[in-house]
């Protein structure tokens, strides 16, 4: 079976191909969900996200440019969506600190790697979990995340070096 471009499927689906959107959502939704789980490391968020993206990117596609740069601009705004709710969730957290003096005593799982990768700045985080999770290269990624390829590279080896120093106990306070 011939797969078909997802320029293609963009085409069909701006012309009301629902079953096109469908064959992109099983094409995508993988890598929109390791995007979303790698920064949200919460898989019912990451889930919950992954839906939002893909119904938004069927609502939105009109608005697609180049057909051909789908696999970019759904990230965009799968990434957009999870940033979103990270500030909504630390704003509700301030707020509840504010009004309960209870501390936080999480701290059970901080040999659990996937939270010595969220201990990361965003945009080194992502970059690193495309790659690692996603499966993504440093050109692909450059081409998601909109910025060039050494500064991807750049990007990747800072974050393993960060990563590095907190897997080994040796972080910067």
């Amino acid at each position: 079976m011939d797969e078909k471009s997802d320029q293609m499927l963009v085409w069909a689906t701006k012309r009301g191909n629902k079953e096109s959107y469908a064959e992109l959502v099983r094409k995508y939704y993988k890598q929109v969900f390791a995007l979303c789980f790698g920064i949200l490391d919460n898989t019912d968020d990451a889930e919950d996200i992954a839906q939002d993206t893909m119904l938004n990117g069927y609502l939105k596609i009109r608005y697609l440019q180049k057909a051909d740069h789908f696999s970019g601009w759904i990230m965009q705004i799968a990434r957009n969506l999870c940033i979103d709710l990270l500030r909504r969730k630390k704003h509700v957290k301030a707020i509840l600190a504010e009004h309960t003096n209870e501390s936080s005593n999480g701290r059970k799982n901080e040999t659990d790697i996937r939270q010595k990768i969220k201990q990361l700045p965003l945009e080194l985080r992502i970059p690193l979990v495309m790659y690692y999770f996603g499966n993504k290269n440093a050109k692909t990624i450059a081409e998601e995340l909109k910025t060039s390829h050494s500064n991807i590279c750049s990007r990747l080896r800072e974050a393993r070096r960060q990563l590095h120093e907190i897997l080994s106990g040796r972080e910067k306070k």
